[in-house]
């Protein structure tokens, strides 16, 4: 951007959600009209009263991303106005790295700069929007607003009522053109009333997931406050509004006649709206408008027609898991993990044929920049539930599995090589913890030793202190290390850490191999046996081809093993894969049949968290859940991808 633009922001005013109005009147006489934006945290532009942009690529302050469009089409020959809310959060969450509230704008018109940030620009508190709420929706997902349509001054067309003159923020942030393309908004959703009491009680069904603007038309006859709650369920005739401490819930202000809204910051994942009103209102329409990711849907549909359904519900859960970057859902969180990222990213290469959006929210994760080099939970996001912030270390050892896969589907080495510094950082903090040949697990209320959602691989989140060993984070060691070596000698680097291998795999023999039952236990001291760690032994190359036969015919034998989690299937079905190739495919195929029917007949459009297991928290629309997309086409004869061979 521009050296003549400057962080700007409203003179003594600081906290935890909060917005401001800015105002920039500029000339124009025709050409081209070009906006650079960026924000800390959000921002939404109207162009002579008309609604531009929003959505701030989320991002860290050391990484700093601005916005570049035309806005050509919304300007007029002579004055114009140039009108932006900004809402800083304040409060770091699992999408959210707290930065200085502030914005940065730049106009420009047939390459000449013509208006821009500076002392000059003039800014007030909103007075539409409510700040310090500080009301959650859920500690991942962060604030929820109250909107006030009665204290719209017209101010996004004339008037300068209230505002006065900015003050220059002192930061100097590297700046960053957003990497990928900007959402689109789609048609308003059509709403089926299921129930209506008296004009002061609504329940919609649009009918299908969706995520969206909240977006609304109603008369009222006097002023009043509306609640308006979302789900994606409904249970005893209602949204399922508050679950636990998470309320999913907005409010809105309307005002004596007719109130016209769309909150353009706040995107809302559901199927099911419920309206709450303290008087009768008329309703014209209550409603999302969708907001999507461009896509071209390029994967070929499986023929039979149970999996062809199955493919299509899982291509359309990743849609809309992908917004400014992977989201595990939705409704409940939209962060970006990397776990959950990987079985997106692997996916989206053979339904979209997609890159570009894989190479940024990879990206994204290399800069963080935690002080004990491990990656954080999410990205961008601070100190999360702690002093320290929050670390599930397997998971950091899970990003290692998609760089690699990143290079084999598209052959860029240039991110791997841009971020090899911090690869390196994250192995060194794994290897320089081995003890005996193996890795023991993070103490501390930092460290969350998670797995995935089944008995003992669960962890204990906040309260593990003691230091034990686990056959998981040793055996995704050995994989996290065969990737780097992998990539290493791609960029012709030296590598540091694929020497352990041996050591690390004998290890893991020693401690927890029963030689009778030719299995491996979760941990020590611990005698269950999963077939998460079976599956991982064989794809580590800890068990010789023999065991690996055994181990194999435990996973389909019905065994009692504990049984692989959705988010996990993938390595259960990438070990028999790796023992007998297309011996397993029909195992497989029933495996997703048996998992993603059920969710089918009870009619989901998208597919759910924890597969067919209701529960008030659980998510219904999980990126996690989209991984039938590639074993359907690898079946298919597709070349694979996964690096877990």
């Amino acid at each position: 951007m521009d050296a003549r633009s400057k962080w700007i922001w409203k003179k003594d005013f600081s906290g935890e959600d909060i917005y401001v109005d800015f105002l920039s009147d500029f000339d124009y006489t025709g050409g081209k009209v070009t906006v650079k934006i960026s924000a800390d945290s959000n921002y939404a532009l109207y162009i002579n009263g008309v609604f531009s942009e929003s959505g701030q690529y989320a991002d860290f302050p050391h990484y700093k991303v601005y916005d570049e469009f035309e806005i050509t089409d919304l300007c007029k020959e002579g004055k114009n106005r140039f009108a932006v809310t900004v809402w800083h959060y304040g409060r770091t969450s699992l999408c959210y790295y707290p930065g200085r509230a502030a914005l940065r704008f730049e106009i420009w018109c047939d390459g000449e700069l013509i208006a821009f940030s500076d002392e000059g620009t003039l800014c007030r508190q909103s007075c539409e929007y409510q700040s310090g709420l500080c009301k959650q929706i859920t500690s991942q997902l962060g604030f929820s607003f109250h909107y006030d349509a009665t204290e719209d001054d017209g101010w996004r067309v004339s008037g300068v009522n209230g505002f006065e003159r900015a003050v220059t923020v002192d930061q100097d942030l590297p700046m960053n053109k957003r990497p990928i393309k900007k959402l689109l908004l789609g048609k308003r959703a059509e709403l089926t009333v299921v129930k209506s009491e008296g004009g002061k009680h609504y329940l919609y069904n649009i009918g299908y997931e969706e995520v969206g603007y909240l977006t609304m038309k109603v008369r009222s006859e006097k002023k009043q406050k509306i609640i308006i709650a979302w789900g994606e369920h409904i249970e005893d005739g209602c949204v399922r509004r508050l679950v636990g401490d998470r309320d999913f819930s907005v409010e809105v202000t309307v005002g004596e006649g007719e109130t016209v809204y769309m909150n353009p910051y706040r995107r809302l994942g559901l199927q099911y709206l419920e309206v709450f009103a303290e008087e009768p209102i008329d309703v014209d329409y209550i409603t999302v408008t969708p907001v999507y990711y461009p896509l071209d849907k390029v994967g070929n549909l499986p023929e039979e027609e149970l999996d062809r359904k199955i493919y299509e519900v899982c291509v359309h859960t990743l849609e809309l898991c992908m917004h400014e970057h992977y989201e595990d859902c939705p409704w409940r969180e939209q962060a970006l993990y990397c776990m959950d990222s990987r079985n997106q990213i692997l996916c989206g290469y053979y339904a979209f044929e997609e890159y570009e959006f894989a190479r940024a929210s990879l990206k994204l994760i290399s800069k963080d920049n935690r002080y004990d080099d491990l990656l954080a939970i999410c990205y961008p996001s601070g100190n999360y539930n702690s002093d320290k912030g929050l670390v599930i270390p397997s998971f950091s050892l899970q990003y290692f599995i998609e760089m690699r896969e990143y290079i084999t589907r598209t052959g860029d080495t240039t991110l791997a090589e841009e971020a090899f510094d911090k690869l390196e950082a994250i192995l060194g903090a794994f290897v320089s913890r081995l003890e005996d040949g193996c890795v023991p697990t993070f103490p501390g209320v930092e460290y969350w030793n998670f797995y995935e959602w089944t008995s003992g691989l669960d962890g204990t989140l906040g309260r593990r202190e003691d230091v034990h060993v686990d056959a998981c984070l040793n055996t995704l060691l050995i994989i996290a290390i065969r990737c780097m070596s992998e990539i290493s000698e791609m960029l012709g680097r030296e590598d540091k850490y694929g020497h352990l291998i041996p050591e690390i795999k004998a290890a893991i023999r020693k401690r927890f191999f029963d030689g009778e039952k030719g299995l491996f236990y979760n941990m020590e001291g611990d005698e269950r046996m999963s077939e998460l760690v079976n599956s991982l032994c064989i794809l580590s190359g800890v068990c010789t081809p023999e065991e690996a036969e055994r181990i194999a015919d435990e996973l389909v034998g019905g065994s009692a093993l504990i049984p692989t989690s959705l988010s996990m299937i993938c390595f259960k079905y990438d070990a028999l894969l790796k023992v007998g190739g297309e011996r397993y495919k029909d195992y497989i195929l029933n495996d997703i049949h048996e998992k993603y029917k059920p969710m089918l007949d009870e009619g989901a459009t998208t597919f759910w968290e924890y597969g067919y297991k209701k529960t008030s928290a659980g998510s219904r629309c999980h990126g996690w859940s989209a991984l039938p997309v590639y074993y359907y086409e690898i079946f298919a004869g597709k070349e694979p991808t996964s690096a877990l061979k």
